[in-house]
């Protein structure tokens, strides 16, 4: 399963030794760690894992044993203080990358303390255990999220790291995929998270530009080229103003 996982499309595969393993076999998991990362890898995957906590019995094992598996990066769960960030980070030395999942109250609070840690270069929002520690319910839209999704957002921008949005879990449910996907990639979210192989070509198709915005996107490229030839910062474009700013807007369009 695991180097299949890598053959279906995903940019990133991410081995889990947290909620996906049953507490009897995670100390077999972790043993297996350098020969699951190897079959993911085998198949062209970029691979990270993620670990337990690092404050319960097994997180400081799981970053013990990822320091010398190889991983391309390590996602830490449950993201809370500098401190035990920066622990985490002694531990898995400072090669390997570490993502944050911001999945409760104290992490979304304290995000953008988070984010500006050395080391850290990306953050992935969990949902499902963000809601349980605020006590929130699901509404129609996802809404009741989209408050710490912007927390999320603004620390990854000032911080200058990725950020990723939580899964759509109900995976049978492409077209509410579909809806959430678009709404991440309008947010100004990198990706998100899937939890099954279907999912992942309609994530792609959401956050790649639509033919309208493609075809708007070259067209301000082309428009703003030829004015800057000329020596002109500030053009027309179907009764819109353009500056440089939309030319990096395009630009970035383009390259999704």
């Amino acid at each position: 399963m695991v180097a299949k996982a890598a053959t279906r499309g995903a940019d990133i595969v991410v081995l889990d030794l947290e909620d996906g393993v049953h507490p009897s076999h995670k100390n077999a998991a972790r043993e297996r760690l350098q020969g699951s990362r190897a079959a993911a890898a085998g198949a062209g995957a970029v691979v990270g894992l993620r670990t337990n906590p690092p404050e319960g019995s097994g997180g400081h094992a799981d970053l013990e044993a990822a320091a010398t598996a190889g991983f391309d990066a390590v996602l830490l769960p449950k993201a809370e203080s500098g401190e035990t960030v920066r622990v985490a980070r002694d531990v898995l030395g400072r090669t390997t990358p570490l993502w944050l999942m911001i999945e409760t109250a104290p992490g979304a609070a304290n995000v953008f303390d988070l984010a500006r840690v050395p080391g850290v270069e990306g953050l992935v929002f969990g949902s499902a255990d963000y809601r349980l520690s605020i006590g929130a319910r699901m509404r129609p839209g996802e809404s009741e999220l989209d408050f710490v999704r912007q927390r999320i957002l603004l620390a990854a921008r000032a911080a200058g790291v990725h950020a990723w949005d939580a899964p759509w879990f109900a995976f049978r449910d492409l077209e509410g995929l579909r809806r959430s996907a678009r709404h991440a990639a309008e947010m100004g979210f990198d990706g998100m998270s899937a939890v099954h192989p279907a999912q992942i070509p309609v994530i792609h198709e959401a956050f790649a530009p639509t033919p309208e915005e493609r075809a708007w996107a070259e067209r301000v490229v082309s428009v703003m080229e030829d004015a800057a030839a000329r020596g002109v910062a500030v053009v027309e474009l179907d009764g819109e103003l353009l500056e440089e700013l939309h030319l990096r807007q395009a630009r970035r369009l383009l390259a999704r």
